[in-house]
């Protein structure tokens, strides 16, 4: 028990006697002034733009509405555009992987002989990580349906039946459905979503087909972009059908609306009507690295990230910033203060624009996700995000406890193991 005791007050000595190393220079203005999806080549016009389903080892032509993708597809898209400086044409293949695809040796061997043909290697696009240079090429919008629970079960049988159209045929809006419209750097995200309170976010405009009804949902923040998206394309749910058109607070106290969707809370936080008058609204990601030699790192989808225990993140959603620190990370004492420190930097120059100063918080995985946070960050997955095992709380911490944390609960764990 004294040895206990002696351990423990060495650890308390050593805490007291303990300085930081100084943290690494950021220049911060250059770091908001980056974004990595707006670094785009513009000096091109474009040719053609063919989209393809690949089904096993066969590529069959989409013959129209190019910019609806399915996720249980394969999908390659081949642009050819010409350069506005020197007139030379060049051919770019995406390889889009929708999240319930079947991706395997026939299909790759098929895409890189599709690449071969135009001179190319294929760039692999994964859902939900689609960069805006793709979407740009497909019109400006982008739309992606779900197929799954739809009790469809491909067989032999009916491949032959299907081949040319794939699982496309087999998408309907006489479903039940809900579709999140979103503008982001210019271009229009609309992704279909599970029917549930919990993906809906005062954010932005959603569309739903409920019991025969074509329903349009603006949240008090939605943009006018995102407003008209969502009419247009609900008109397209149902071409004999007008829309009712709803706004938060206003006139949606549809009952059946509210029924289907359930009576649990939603992502409405207070700051979200502040959205639509914003010059800037997009979400942004850093992943920090105290000991790199460039320790912030713009991340342009988090779902690409390798190893997000062992790292730590800045979220940036514009009126309130999360640091994030991964399960295996938590002793990263200098990344943390790192990530901290210039998470609070860009809340005082954010003060300048914004209403109020955005609070910083730190998200310590594993942990539940804050529902705006989750909606705010569209390739953002709570049970990928804590490796498939979500807990039953949020760690969540402000900013000022995380900071004395940093340099007491994050390292007395290294102390204590002595014996």
């Amino acid at each position: 028990m004294f040895h206990d005791k002696l351990h423990i007050a060495h650890a308390i000595t050593l805490l007291l006697d303990h300085v930081d190393d100084p943290l690494p220079v950021v220049d911060l203005s250059k770091l908001l002034q980056d974004d990595p999806q707006e670094n785009l080549s513009i000096e091109t016009v474009t040719i053609s733009v063919d989209v393809l389903s690949i089904i096993a080892n066969s590529a069959h032509p989409v013959s129209r509405s190019h910019h609806i993708f399915y996720d249980t597809e394969i999908l390659a898209i081949v642009h050819r555009s010409k350069s506005k400086e020197s007139g030379l044409v060049s051919t770019t293949v995406w390889c889009w992987l929708g999240k319930q695809c079947q991706f395997k040796d026939r299909e790759d061997k098929k895409l890189r002989e599709l690449a071969t043909r135009y001179g190319t290697s294929p760039i692999m696009v994964h859902q939900l990580a689609e960069p805006i240079e793709l979407v740009r090429v497909l019109g400006g919008q982008l739309v992606i349906r779900q197929v799954r629970h739809r009790n469809y079960i491909p067989t032999i049988r009916l491949t032959l039946k299907i081949n040319s159209q794939g699982t496309r045929s087999h998408w309907t809006a006489e479903n039940t459905t809900m579709h999140l419209v979103r503008s982001q750097s210019g271009v229009i995200f609309i992704d279909e979503h599970d029917l549930n309170i919990k993906n809906l976010c005062s954010a932005f405009s959603y569309c739903f087909t409920i019991l025969g009804t074509v329903y349009v949902w603006h949240g008090l923040g939605s943009v006018h972009s995102e407003r008209e998206a969502a009419l247009a394309y609900a008109c397209t749910l149902d071409e004999h059908m007008t829309p009712i058109e709803m706004t938060e607070g206003t006139n949606d106290q549809d009952e059946i609306f509210w029924m289907m969707l359930g009576d649990d809370a939603f992502a409405h936080a207070d700051y979200w009507r502040w959205r639509k008058m914003a010059v800037a609204y997009d979400p942004r990601i850093w992943r920090v690295d105290g000991s790199n030699s460039n320790p912030v790192i713009p991340v342009p989808h988090i779902s690409l990230e390798q190893d997000i225990p062992r790292s730590v993140y800045i979220i940036d959603c514009v009126w309130e910033l999360f640091v994030v620190v991964g399960k295996d990370a938590r002793g990263n004492r200098l990344s943390i203060r790192l990530a901290l420190n210039v998470a609070i930097e860009m809340s005082k120059r954010a003060a300048l624009q914004c209403p109020f100063p955005p609070t910083v918080h730190a998200l310590v995985l594993p942990s539940k996700l804050p529902l705006d946070l989750q909606l705010n960050v569209r390739d953002l997955d709570e049970a990928w995000l804590n490796n498939g095992d979500i807990p039953d709380h949020m760690n969540v911490l402000p900013c000022k406890e995380a900071l004395e944390h940093v340099s007491v609960r994050f390292i007395i764990p290294d102390f204590t193991k002595a014996s």
